[in-house]
């Protein structure tokens, strides 16, 4: 019975491989064929990217049939995908006026511990942000680095109060995208599900680039100057389908496994910081140390180092508060000494790993981005090698990424679950499945994965597995959800209890306005790349809505709901959406005019700070009145249970 199980979990596994590899080959075909100018038919059957086109096409048509026949109708449909989990839904939906149905309790047993939700938090943050952003960040701001981790540090953990104290309020799965909908109705989900979405699906895509960047230290075919070689490209490709593919192992399995991968990833460079701290630096040939930082150079460095992408992550358990053990004063106290207890200590943890790398980089004598393994392997401890070190640094640099996937896989198949619930998305990704995967005998995770493997593998081949570019376009959109939720806090502040919990609205207000900031100090480049990512995702989830309302041929299976049909009409959730898309237009207008704002030129730099502040400020006063006006209209008072 055992080896019937493992081998219809290979099978299904194998299957999504296929599909997958089908895909990327046809979308990749495509765009080489596009290139050709006129071609006749006998140039087109001599094309080699007409027959990689016509093999994807094909190989996605036969996984797709054997996944169909594999399925059965369920018999039962669970109360949540293949386990016991809470269902989503709001107190009550504005669109139809039903109220929620009631929620079913989950065994205790079934629901995450302490240590699972630790590693879901800490494992989310401890990942490629160490082994990437240290260097980068020692090259942006030279001595002054660790600035950039203080500040990055104050603003998450700033962020990280205000979304953990409000989302206790309410404990249930789905949180992040479910707390916008009470205050702001569907339509601002809607840009927050395509910011959640793209982001949470493409971390995966970015830890696999990283993972083979690490593993290029020891096999240099896969990486170049210009970044991954096709080999790299096609291993980070296998790694990202592999990641996504280990979620779909039991929960429980999935779970422990992780926790175990955190504690590894915790482990290794505290046992590095350690050993260097001690250790004598060799010379190395090299440029040397530059210049420190410049009077713009702190903010900058946030996004285009790796900071703020070092720290994303902590909100893991967030996205599935329903799932946690215990009543609801020790589930809270579980997801605070989680989150909380992972920034804290992410920035301690990056803070000695800053100061040991600049130690080192100062002593050798080494040019700027040289890694962690060249220092070590270049180092002694009491006179003797640190080649055990080495190894171990270089281990890390493949399992700390391919954990944090793991993790953003996990919370992302929630998320996808709970929109397909409220049928943001197709109803299909949340409808009952049998399944013959061990441990998932009747839930959808198998199709909402595939999806989600598919969007990182687009993306990935899109961008050619360059890791800032991927970086960036995890950031961006990460950091527009975090803004928008610190403004729901605002909205629905009646729900706040007394004493200290009284002063978060004014964190929320200094969190948001200094995402404005850190949005605005970043590159032009990299800022209007990540707003344009969220205006597509958003466009493409209003379209095909009504696509599939105006009865368009092969989206029949698109039966989510035509939230876009509101903007024609006088919906009190057109007024929070009409506001919150200026504000990114103004946010991406001034970061252009940062772009062309010199250095040196003190005075405007100030200036035009001093306006995304005003603009931003506004925007939050503007978002917090939609928000109070929506909640009075559509009579939502409360989301306490």
């Amino acid at each position: 019975m055992g080896d019937q199980r493992v081998r219809h979990t290979l099978n299904a596994i194998a299957r999504m491989f296929l599909c997958a590899a089908g895909f990327v080959m046809s979308i990749y075909g495509s765009v080489q064929l596009n290139a050709l100018k006129s071609p006749s038919f006998r140039e087109l059957l001599h094309e080699p990217s007409f027959w990689v086109a016509a093999v994807g096409g094909l190989m996605t048509a036969v996984a797709f049939e054997a996944m169909r026949r594999a399925q059965v109708p369920a018999p039962v449909a669970p109360a949540g995908p293949g386990e016991p989990t809470e269902p989503v839904t709001p107190v009550e939906s504005p669109a139809t006026g039903v109220p929620a149905k009631e929620e079913r309790p989950a065994d205790d047993g079934d629901k995450l511990s302490l240590v699972e939700v630790v590693g879901l938090a800490a494992g989310g943050v401890i990942g490629s942000g160490w082994l990437l952003a240290v260097p980068g960040l020692h090259e942006s701001l030279g001595e002054a680095a660790l600035l950039g981790w203080a500040a990055g540090g104050v603003l998450m953990l700033t962020i990280a109060v205000v979304m953990v104290e409000f989302g206790l309020i309410s404990q249930r799965t789905g949180g992040l995208l479910f707390h916008p909908h009470d205050a702001f109705g569907p339509l601002v989900v809607i840009v927050l599900a395509a910011s959640l979405w793209i982001s949470y699906a493409i971390n995966p895509a970015a830890q696999a680039a990283a993972a083979v960047n690490g593993l290029a230290e020891v096999v240099p075919a896969l990486a170049g100057e210009g970044g991954l070689t096709r080999a790299g490209s096609a291993l980070a490709v296998a790694v990202t389908a592999a990641i996504i593919a280990f979620v779909l192992l039991p929960r429980r399995l999935v779970l422990r496994t992780n926790a175990a991968l955190t504690l590894l990833k915790i482990a290794i460079p505290v046992v590095f910081v350690v050993c260097l701290a001690f250790a004598t630096p060799a010379p190395l040939t090299g440029s040397g140390a530059t210049a420190g930082p410049t009077s713009t150079g702190v903010l900058s460095a946030l996004i285009t180092s790796g900071v703020i992408y070092a720290y994303i992550g902590f909100q893991a358990p967030l996205d599935v508060t329903g799932e946690v053990r215990g009543g609801r004063r020790e589930a809270a106290r579980r997801v605070r000494w989680a989150v909380y207890g992972t920034v804290v200590g992410s920035f301690l943890l990056y803070s000695a790993l800053q100061l040991v790398y600049a130690e080192h980089m100062a002593a050798s004598g080494a040019e700027h981005g040289t890694s962690y393994a060249r220092l070590t392997d270049a180092a002694t401890l009491g006179g003797a090698p640190l080649d055990w070190l080495v190894v171990l640094v270089r281990l890390a640099a493949i399992i700390a990424p391919i954990g944090s996937g793991i993790v953003f896989a996990y919370a992302l198949s929630r998320e996808v679950y709970a929109l397909s619930a409220e049928r943001y998305v197709p109803s299909g990704l949340h409808e009952p499945r049998a399944s013959r995967l061990p441990g998932r005998t009747g839930d959808s995770f198998w199709l909402i994965l595939l999806v989600n493997l598919v969007l990182a593998l687009v993306v990935l081949v899109a961008v050619g597995g360059d890791w800032q570019t991927l970086a960036v376009l995890n950031t961006i959109p990460i950091l527009i959800l975090y803004a928008v939720t610190c403004v729901v806090l605002a909205v629905r502040s009646d729900l706040l209890g007394t004493g200290l919990q009284r002063l978060l609205p004014v964190a929320a207000y200094a969190a948001f306005v200094a995402i404005a900031l850190v949005v605005n100090e970043s590159a032009w480049d990299r800022v209007w790349k990540g707003v344009a990512v969220i205006g597509w995702g958003s466009l493409v989830l209003l379209m095909l809505p009504w696509l599939h309302h105006l009865r368009v041929p092969g989206l029949g299976w698109y039966d989510a709901r035509n939230h876009g049909a509101r903007l024609v009409t006088r919906d009190p959730a057109n007024r929070p959406f009409v506001v919150l898309a200026l504000y990114l237009v103004a946010l991406t207008l001034l970061s252009a005019v940062r772009h062309r704002i010199d250095d040196d030129s003190v005075w405007s730099v100030w200036s035009l700070r001093a306006l995304v502040m005003i603009v931003a400020s506004g925007a939050f006063v503007l978002l917090v009145g939609a928000g109070r006006r929506y909640l009075r209209q559509t009579r939502l008072t409360t989301t306490r249970p």
